[in-house]
């Protein structure tokens, strides 16, 4: 599974060495389905004085589609806290967008299933920028299957 998220990341023009190896000695695995890891998953910058110190990334281990996704998801988040460090912190609304997007261009051709249980839960946020990604991927999902 692991080369297959590897493989997602090159396809896209995400994969970066660099960051990889950056992340490899800050990075904490956990198992996705033990109750307690959900609250733990997440890309977190370390802030100092302002700026962006360090990162520390915690994923599940990519053993299913669902776990690959989620590791899809945190590594955008950390390509875009890695362009961050030395700099000024500054949270942007738009931040969630590209990860979410990502995710489900791989659930869609992976995981369908989930990629509806996903949506749901992004439906039931209060981002709006969120609910207005999820139409417009449905509508070009809907454009495709008309091909």
């Amino acid at each position: 599974m692991y080369e297959k998220y590897i493989e997602f990341l090159k396809k896209y023009e995400l994969y970066d060495q660099d960051v990889f190896d950056y992340i490899s000695t800050r990075m904490i695995i956990v198992d996705y389905k033990h109750p307690d890891a959900k609250a733990l998953i997440g890309c977190f910058p370390i802030v100092r004085c302002g700026f962006v110190d360090d990162i520390r990334l915690c994923v599940p281990k990519i053993v299913d589609d669902i776990s690959l996704s989620m590791n899809i998801h945190e590594y955008l988040h950390l390509l875009s806290i890695y362009k961050k460090l030395g700099k000024e912190y500054k949270e942007d609304k738009f931040d969630e967008l590209l990860p979410v997007l990502f995710e489900f261009i791989y659930l869609s051709d992976n995981n369908p299933e989930y990629l509806e249980e996903r949506k749901k839960y992004v439906m039931s946020c209060r981002d709006s920028n969120l609910k207005k990604l999820i139409h417009t991927f449905e509508e070009k999902e809907k454009v495709l299957i008309r091909k």
